[in-house]
């Protein structure tokens, strides 16, 4: 319930805010670009959360609430990101009918997860056929990257266009191969240890798509201010608002919010299946990116303060020891 609350409530506070400025600039900032933007707005980035717990081994209520929380806001992210983006897409494209903005979207989920679902089984099932971990290891680059290559499939039926989130199918074939293979945990941790070139190669492309021109229009720039500001609006009133409502300790309903604020992989993601809209497309890329450098700079920064003002971050004995040194001092 937090989970899905607190990301409907992000998208709900960046839509109303940017519709709100549609009205003052215009065609600036169209309402196809408003909605996109909303539903960016959902993703959090569960590795920067993910690092700050382990780098300080983090424990407590806060913490154990926390975790499964980022996991499940992404997959909630890439739901709403889907109607987003149909109905976006058909506004741009002048489709605008009931089909385009309802039936292709919701088929676009259901057969994202139909597809992520069957590749996980058969990944699953394949994996039970080795005992060396390097063919574990190569039979799990081989699947994420048929997975990938299926997602890309499109068909047309009459007026019914089927398609598949790379994104969500990927998720579902992970998640179906994690809860169902004894061993996956294993195979999940060889994983981890590569995959950081990866990542920074991810980030270092994304990087070099931030067309820092387009931020001399001091439109653009406010544009980008205003969905910072109300999504980390959103998501701290959200996670409130929910913690409360499931009877959650204060700590909890205080802080859980400020420790949603990082945001970057998944939403990345995102920015790059918007590009394919056109211009409207890369300036929602642009502000995406301006986003994360600023919520990566800052939300890790903030999670650790969070999670140390709940008292589930204890520092470290020479921190204890600075600390009194400094008592003393102030005395």
């Amino acid at each position: 319930m937090i989970a899905i609350i607190q990301a409907v409530t992000a998208t709900i506070f960046v839509d109303a805010a940017l519709i709100g400025l549609h009205f003052l600039l215009g065609d600036k900032l169209p309402i196809p670009m408003a909605l996109l933007l909303g539903a960016i707005a959902t993703a959090t980035a569960p590795a920067a959360t993910l690092m700050v717990v382990r780098q300080y081994k983090a424990d407590g209520p806060l913490t154990r609430l926390l975790l499964p929380i980022v996991a499940l806001d992404d997959a909630v992210g890439l739901v709403v990101f889907s109607v987003s983006f149909g109905i976006a897409k058909a506004m741009l494209q002048g489709n605008f009918d009931l089909i385009s903005i309802l039936v292709d979207p919701v088929l676009e989920i259901v057969l994202s997860l139909l597809l992520g679902l069957v590749m996980g089984l058969l990944f699953s099932a394949a994996e039970k056929f080795f005992d060396s971990n390097s063919k574990r290891l190569s039979m799990s680059i081989t699947f994420v990257i048929m997975t990938v290559a299926l997602s890309k499939m499109e068909f047309q039926i009459g007026r019914v266009h089927l398609g598949f989130s790379t994104l969500l199918v990927c998720m579902m074939l992970a998640t179906v191969f994690c809860n169902i293979c004894d061993f996956s945990e294993e195979i999940m941790g060889r994983v981890d240890k590569w995959t950081a070139p990866l990542f920074v190669l991810f980030f270092a492309l994304s990087g070099a798509e931030l067309e820092l021109g387009v931020f001399k229009d001091w439109t653009i720039v406010g544009i980008g201010l205003v969905y910072i500001l109300f999504r980390s609006a959103g998501k701290y009133l959200g996670a409130y608002g929910s913690a409360k409502l499931m009877h959650c300790s204060k700590e909890v309903c205080t802080h859980l919010g400020i420790t949603l604020l990082p945001q970057a992989g998944v939403a990345l993601g995102m920015s790059v299946t918007v590009q394919t809209l056109g211009e409207t497309g890369a300036l929602v890329r642009n502000i995406v990116l301006f986003g994360v450098l600023i919520y990566e700079l800052v939300g890790p920064l903030l999670t650790k303060w969070s999670l140390t003002q709940a008292g589930e971050i204890q520092p470290k004995p020479i921190e204890k020891t600075r600390a009194a040194k400094v008592a003393a001092n102030v005395k």
